[in-house]
């Protein structure tokens, strides 16, 4: 096992920078997660580390070793892919072993080896069979299968559950936490989903556009997200944002836009009476207020869509001010009607005040109920 370390790694494709410079420590048994949306650098990252991509600056090391000129074959690294990219004409046990075959390991060893894996993932069973007479989960165990024989130091995981349907990602999803936890490997894993980046990952980097916003654990980046883009990015549903300006007395602060008015917790930063600023609340974080008369602690907003998913219930609904707020509530019982006026409060968790020209935090408050 080993630790990857990033020193001022970019990459640079003619005039776009498809990874801007980035530093970064990924440590001896980690589950790091690449997470962020199409096109933000997470997958040409991991193919640098993988030695398929060249940096155009900067270095990588695993362990001690600075791999940057290296081959893949010789970084001591083990990949899985969104494809499968299994050898139709193999059987499963072929599969797996192949690698091992070509670095002339023993056939005893390799033998172990393979059995060991199979046991492992669950496809004891399956060794004699064809990929044709699998499933796309138990293609994608042998995928798995055949990276854990190498015993490499760092297993490398770009999307490798996009391809399965809903019910079957969970399943495998809960398969690779458990499958970490018994090697204790290194895993860097990419994914443009971030529920397997809140449920698997250590520690998660979230990136844009080549640039890494904020790396951290998902309680961190969850409960203190630095900007607009990674606050709206982590969370189902969606962080809710309020457009308004700050009002400042003597360090009270009031949130005021079309209709709202809410006081803030006092605070020794200065946010100058007038800044613009765009307030962040979490759909779980709001309350439906029940014939209670709240004053300006209530937002008043008319429910637009209801959407009844069993334990939850999602409300959707807008404010005067036009902007969307979303709700989340428990269960069906008494859930809002569409066309329905109704007020809402921030009854828990933490609410934030971005600067509504940079999306940066500004502060962060908990909400006290």
């Amino acid at each position: 096992m080993a630790g990857v370390k990033l020193a001022g790694v970019s990459k640079v494709f003619g005039n776009t920078t498809a990874v801007a410079r980035t530093d970064l420590e990924i440590k001896d048994g980690e589950f790091l997660v690449l997470v962020g949306p199409s096109g933000c650098g997470k997958s040409t990252t991991l193919r640098m580390i993988a030695g398929l991509e060249t940096p155009t600056e900067g270095d990588i090391y695993i362990g001690d070793r600075k791999v940057t000129n290296l081959e893949p074959k010789d970084r001591d690294i083990a990949m899985v892919f969104q494809n499968y990219a299994l050898y139709p004409h193999m059987k499963v046990f072929d599969n797996m072993a192949f690698g091992l075959r070509l670095r002339k390991v023993p056939r005893q060893e390799i033998e172990a080896r393979v059995k060991e894996a199979a046991e492992i993932l669950g496809i004891a069973h399956l060794l004699d069979r064809f990929p044709k007479q699998l499933s796309g989960g138990q293609r994608q165990r042998v995928a798995l299968g055949r990276a854990i024989v190498r015993h490499p130091q760092v297993f490398l995981m770009d999307e490798p559950l996009s391809n399965l349907d809903a019910k079957l990602r969970v399943q495998t999803r809960a398969e690779l936490i458990k499958l970490h936890q018994r090697l204790k490997t290194t895993v860097i894993y990419v994914t443009h989903d971030q529920t397997e980046a809140m449920t698997m990952g250590t520690r998660i980097v979230v990136m844009k556009d080549g640039v890494v916003q904020q790396v951290g654990t998902p309680k961190e980046i969850y409960n203190n997200p630095v900007n607009i883009f990674v606050a709206g990015f982590i969370g189902s549903p969606p962080m809710n944002f309020i457009k308004g300006i700050i009002e400042n007395t003597n360090g009270k602060l009031l949130f005021k836009a079309k209709g709202i008015t809410l006081p803030l917790p006092a605070t020794d930063m200065a946010v100058p009476s007038n800044t613009e600023v765009i307030l962040g609340i979490r759909p779980e974080s709001l309350a439906i207020v029940n014939g209670e008369n709240n004053g300006t602690q209530s937002i008043s907003c008319e429910v637009e869509v209801v959407e009844n998913i069993g334990s939850e219930t999602i409300i959707h609904a807008r404010t005067q001010g036009k902007e969307e707020v979303v709700i989340k509530a428990s269960g069906f019982d008494k859930a809002p009607q569409m066309g329905m006026v109704m007020k809402v409060k921030a009854s828990q968790g933490n609410m934030h005040l971005f600067d509504a020209q940079s999306g940066t935090c500004l502060i962060t408050f908990a909400i006290l109920a």
